[in-house]
């Protein structure tokens, strides 16, 4: 991969900008050009898609990895990167909404993402700070122990060598956790220029700045960008909302929306190990190592869902506090948001969109993308490849789960239908003269509704409030300057786009 002098990002680090894309060179690698036939197409240059493009194109496939931006620079170059089997409370509401057999094979899952990752990183020595540190389920209260000692039984039967750790172990205050030894961290973007690099060495090709525009076609597809097009056989949708919509994902995904904050260590130590609170308001916590030898400290959560509050600034306040309250850091160096996609019964999909067609998806991981996403690249690929793993069925698209989750199906499409509702009525009254710069509203323009955004430079910026996907109403992130859907969870800068 040919190293680019430019930064991922501008060094005004504080404002949305993750370390691992500040710390890191932006690549730079060319668009697509013309028309190319390939084995497999790859869309998304993520966990998802980086890693099934190196397993393909080491197994003698012709693949080519079409990414719309660059490499890493989506949710994989914004996630809190922790490579683990510990994912709050998971194994025991799964044995409780479904059977030990579901908790067991997700667990397996988990172990095969995070066996990956390690093996990928020892056979062509990726330098990503992959560090072996316990991972912790923490409870604040006594009743949230009770259920953190039943989360170590299920875990357990899962198949982990999970244990009980007392809240003396933990660096805020705790009731208990918890514990899973022998997990990993490690620096996300590093990890997958790693990946890249071998790709391209593997003989597989990628291109960026090429976003896709539509997949068409039956048996063989054409990928088509707006400055060439792929035919290939087979499709991988490595988006974290799929950009092929069969009118399968709508109806069982929705988007939530976090937010991270981050300081240097004072002490250049802190807390050994990965945490996650089991309640809510959620906390997410884990240290980075730096440059020169020290530590950076990452707290993470005030999740909600996208486009459902206003008061987005607020969420980087409170973990500011809850970062201060509880360690010795300094001035916070970076902050910035991520946005994940959840399923209606909390397991990710997987594999083909249907028995007749060769386009595989991966999304609904929940926030647990290193471990999800790695597997489900091994799944796909092992898939492509004429095999599949015994724990690929969990994650199907038509998988029993999803049947049987039909409470939560009808509570999801009520909050979609309530969001529809709430948005017809979204626009007020009121002229775009009266904005104060910085200022955004859903106004009521000759009788549409348009979104309307005056920037500090007092530059007026106009487009319409309804969303392009299903036609919801947008409504304003201010601490992003974007316009988010609270539907299905699409965002669009102040011009659109």
């Amino acid at each position: 991969m040919r190293p680019a002098s430019e930064r991922a990002l501008p060094p005004s680090r504080v404002d949305r900008v993750s370390y691992w894309l500040d710390s890191t060179d932006r690549s730079d690698l060319p668009s697509l050009v013309g028309s190319e036939r390939v084995d497999v197409a790859v869309l998304g240059g993520g966990i998802v898609g980086l890693t099934t493009a190196l397993l393909l194109a080491t197994s003698g496939q012709r693949v080519l990895l079409v990414e719309g931006a660059h490499l890493a620079s989506g949710v994989s170059g914004f996630t809190t990167a922790k490579v683990t089997a510990g994912h709050g409370l998971v194994y025991s509401r799964l044995e409780s909404d479904y059977d030990e057999e579901s908790a067991r094979r997700y667990a397996e899952v988990q172990l095969a993402g995070l066996d990956l990752v390690r093996r990928l990183v020892k056979e062509h020595s990726i330098a990503c700070d992959l560090e072996a540190v316990p991972n912790y389920v923490v409870a604040e209260t006594e009743e949230e122990l009770e259920s953190i000692e039943r989360e170590v039984e299920a875990a357990k039967r899962a198949g982990l060598d999970a244990r009980l750790a007392t809240g003396a172990d933990m660096p805020f205050a705790s009731t208990g956790a918890v514990q899973l030894l022998d997990q990993g961290q490690f620096h996300p973007r590093r990890y997958l220029l790693g990946l890249a690099e071998a790709t391209l060495g593997a003989g597989g090709r990628i291109v960026e700045r090429s976003a896709v525009l539509g997949v068409e076609g039956e048996g063989s597809y054409v990928v088509r960008t707006e400055t060439g097009e792929v035919h290939a056989p087979a499709v991988v949708v490595a988006t974290s909302y799929p950009i092929v919509e069969p009118g399968f994902f709508a109806t069982r995904i929705h988007q939530w929306r976090s937010y991270v904050v981050a300081a240097r260590l004072s002490n250049d130590e802190g807390p050994h190990g990965m945490f996650i609170n089991a309640g809510r308001p959620s906390r997410s916590v884990r240290t980075a190592p730096l440059e020169d030898g020290g530590r950076l400290l990452l707290v993470g959560g005030e999740g909600h869902r996208v486009g459902q509050t206003s008061e987005t600034e607020e969420r980087y306040a409170t973990l500011e506090r809850f970062m201060r309250e509880n360690f010795a850091v300094g001035e916070t160096l970076y902050r910035w948001s991520t946005q994940d996609a959840f399923s209606i019964d909390g397991l990710p999909f997987v594999g083909r969109i249907s028995e007749k067609q060769d386009i595989f998806v991966a999304t609904g991981f929940a926030g647990w993308g290193m471990t999800n996403g790695s597997a489900a690249a091994l799944s796909i690929a092992s898939e492509i490849g004429g095999t599949a793993p015994p724990w690929g069925q969990v994650l199907a698209l038509e998988r029993r789960h999803v049947r049987a989750a039909a409470s939560e199906f009808l509570r999801e499409n009520t909050n979609v239908s309530v969001q529809q509702v709430a948005g017809a009525l979204r626009g007020s009254r009121g002229s775009p003269a009266d904005l104060e710069p910085g200022e955004a509203a859903v106004l009521d323009v000759d009788g549409s509704d348009v979104a309307v955004y005056r920037d500090p430079s007092c530059v007026l910026h106009s487009v319409s409030a309804t969303c392009t996907h299903m036609g919801c109403k947008v409504s304003w992130n201010s601490s992003e300057s974007s316009w988010d859907c609270p539907c299905h969870g699409s965002r669009f800068t102040p011009d659109g786009e």
